[in-house]
């Protein structure tokens, strides 16, 4: 019988051959067991560590140790909501040549690419409402799956209107998603007229928004959506708005609009861009730029005397959505047939 392999006999710290085994097998038991008792101490080790580290899980509220996970992946300035590396992804664009009137921006995540895909068939799609361009654009952080990663530089390079950037994309950073969207629009679109920021999960009636703005007629230091003017800090720590103390010892926010949609002058643009870094960063993304639009005196206005940013899911009728700018809480699905239901009964009267 030949010998055992010499690195396989090492390894277990076997006898050096088979015969030297049979005659000495009380030397082949104790290693084995020395092999088993490290292995269990490793696996002890572990044990405890996980322990441990759900225990600290406990000690604190879910939030704040949500709060510090998120801020362990915030981009390197946690200070300051700017960031200034170079885009990962951005739409080759020159808005000098066919200068849009409204430029939507809209923040999304890596496995979103149905409600992508949705968006660009309704309300995100290029068009032209009487002459006024209306574009759109999807902004995210950096993703931890590179398949996704992989499938999104695919669909950069189909649609031409994907913007993203190297911080870890999470519901905490989307502070900085946004300001990363602020930042585009000055650095390569300052020629758009007004831009909105919204989600994936509106619908956004883009024909009645731009026959509003049109009617309003100020392109200069405006800033509307729906008005949030007596909001304080939700101490609820269940909550997925909670927000500490030491976060925000007050208790009533600057006037702000709610980040489901608000639209505002490119001036205002690049007012908040100006300030951002001189703003605490604040993980809620609408109440922080409430925070610039208060240093800079920008003051919100209502776009209509009836309300038309709804922040939650109106029924839907095609009246109903005539009228408004946008609801909140739209699928996929539903989205594609509202608009659909929208573009057919042009001619229904209400």
């Amino acid at each position: 019988m030949a010998d055992a392999p010499r690195s396989l006999v090492n390894k277990c710290d076997f006898p050096q051959d088979l015969t030297e085994a049979r005659q000495n097998p009380q030397r082949l038991i104790d290693g084995f067991n020395s092999q088993w008792m490290l292995r269990l101490k490793w696996i002890f080790a572990t044990m405890l560590l996980i322990f441990c580290f759900g225990f600290c899980v406990l000690l604190l509220n879910l939030q704040d140790f949500c709060t510090i996970c998120g801020k362990i992946f915030y981009s390197p300035s946690l200070r300051s909501a700017t960031v200034r590396e170079t885009f990962q992804l951005r739409p080759k664009i020159q808005c000098e040549r066919n200068p849009p009137f409204l430029v939507l921006l809209v923040t999304t995540t890596h496995s979103q690419k149905e409600e992508r895909n949705v968006i660009r068939q309704t309300w995100g799609k290029e068009r032209l409402i009487g002459d006024k361009l209306v574009s759109s654009y999807f902004l995210l952080g950096a993703g931890t799956n590179p398949h996704l990663q992989g499938e999104l530089i695919e669909e950069s390079n189909t649609y031409n209107d994907i913007i993203q950037r190297d911080f870890i994309d999470t519901y905490y950073n989307l502070t900085l998603k946004t300001i990363m969207g602020v930042e585009w629009i000055c650095t390569y679109c300052p020629q758009t007229t007004f831009v909105m920021k919204t989600d994936t999960d509106m619908f956004v009636n883009t024909l009645y928004l731009v026959e509003l703005l049109i009617k309003k007629n100020q392109t200069t230091d405006f800033f509307t959506g729906s008005l949030r003017l007596d909001d304080g800090p939700v101490r609820d720590i269940n909550s997925k708005w909670y927000i500490n103390e030491k976060e925000f010892p007050g208790t009533k926010y600057p006037p702000f609009c709610s980040g489901t949609g608000y639209v505002f002058s490119v001036d205002v643009a690049q007012k908040i861009q100006n300030v951002s870094s001189t703003v605490p960063f604040f993980k809620l993304e609408d109440v922080f730029v409430g925070m610039c639009l208060e240093k800079v005196k920008i003051n919100l206005q209502n776009l209509h005397t009836e309300p038309t940013f709804h922040i939650y899911k109106k029924p839907f009728t095609v009246c109903n959505y005539r009228k408004l700018v946008t609801s909140h809480g739209v699928r996929p699905r539903e989205l594609y047939l509202y608009w659909e239901a929208l573009r057919r009964s042009r001619d229904v009267q209400c």
